[in-house]
């Protein structure tokens, strides 16, 4: 069984001090146990190094395979929808080289660095703190007009924009005739964003271009760029949803976060999100994250994978809630 550990639970791995006992408890288990980066930068995000340091070493060290990023896979699906829809948008020859250091940055030496001196990454993200707290208000605004509106997000599938309610996109002779579904307009806005807006001024602005680095390793973003219409035509009726599940997975988790409180873990939560795709099992001590992970798998249109909440009675040791859950999955939703 592959198994994903929320933040939580790595953090009582570690504050307990019992990493060696979960290797033991995974290896007589047959467990494997797969750790995303996304949860190592949520870990380097504690404040107090002497918390933080222990928990680093449970996630990073031991019987793991380390994930790529979720950008890498998110822009993967993109990059094999336009090789398939648009091949005179790809480059004749990809930059093998920046796929090569992006990927050793990310399964290797941000996890080295973690382990050598977490206090670099704590500060580095603390210059993407805006870009978090903008998160946050934009959950906020949208969770206001939710409650105003008595609007209904289920199903998924279901939800629809038109131009009456969308606020991007627009372009002479390039809206859509007819409303479209609300994943493929929230995921052409989020990527002429990424690869259009931020890249094209990230010289100046200093902004992250992670996506446009891994899809301009094999797009010409110089193509792509030409069209509004186009790039926003090829989202809204080209793009084969079932080859898109994790950016899919994303959007989802993220409108199902408006219809609960919004938290601070919640950007956090949902780039963890993207990771159901690997995994056969998700354990979390969040409830309420598990309930919009339920719900996105039941209205997702294949497969990933069952959240399972341990429970956070930290009264009990933390390898004991994980064997409860793991043995009865309805065990932690008391």
């Amino acid at each position: 069984m592959r198994l994903i550990l929320d933040t939580n639970l790595w953090s009582d791995i570690g504050d307990e001090g019992v990493a060696s006992e979960f290797d033991d408890f995974v290896s007589r288990r047959k467990l494997e146990v797969l750790v995303p980066p996304s949860i190592l930068i949520e870990v380097c995000r504690l404040s107090v190094r002497e918390l933080r340091d222990p928990i680093v070493r449970a996630l990073a060290v031991g019987p793991r395979r380390r994930l790529p990023t979720e950008a890498e896979s998110e822009s993967a699906e993109l990059v094999a929808e336009i090789r398939r829809l648009r091949p005179d948008w790809m480059r004749k020859m990809p930059n093998t080289a920046k796929v090569a250091a992006l990927n050793a940055f990310w399964t290797r030496q941000v996890w080295r660095t973690a382990l050598i001196d977490s206090q670099r990454i704590y500060d580095y993200e603390l210059g993407g703190r805006r870009l978090h707290d903008d998160l946050m208000k934009v959950q906020q605004s949208e969770r206001s007009q939710l409650l105003q509106s008595n609007f209904s997000l289920r199903p998924l599938t279901a939800l629809e924009v038109s131009e009456g309610t969308a606020g991007f996109g627009r372009e002479p002779g390039g809206w859509p005739d007819e409303p479209i579904e609300a994943w493929r307009m929230s995921s052409f806005e989020l990527y002429w964003h990424q690869l259009v807006k931020i890249a094209g001024r990230a010289v100046l602005t200093k902004e992250d271009t992670t996506s446009a680095d891994w899809v301009g390793a094999y797009v010409d973003l110089s193509r792509l760029r030409r069209s509004m219409s186009d790039f926003l035509h090829l989202w809204a009726y080209e793009v084969d949803l079932l080859s898109m599940p994790r950016n899919w997975v994303r959007w989802a988790v993220n409108v199902m976060q408006v219809g609960e409180k919004v938290t601070g873990g919640n950007p956090s939560d949902e780039q963890h999100s993207a990771y159901l795709l690997d995994c056969d099992r998700f354990l979390t001590a969040d409830q309420r994250y598990a309930s919009v992970l339920r719900a996105v798998r039941e209205d997702a249109p294949f497969e990933m994978a069952e959240p399972t909440v341990v429970s956070g009675d930290r009264t009990v040791p933390v390898l004991d809630r994980i064997r409860a859950a793991l043995d009865d999955p309805d065990a932690g939703t008391e």
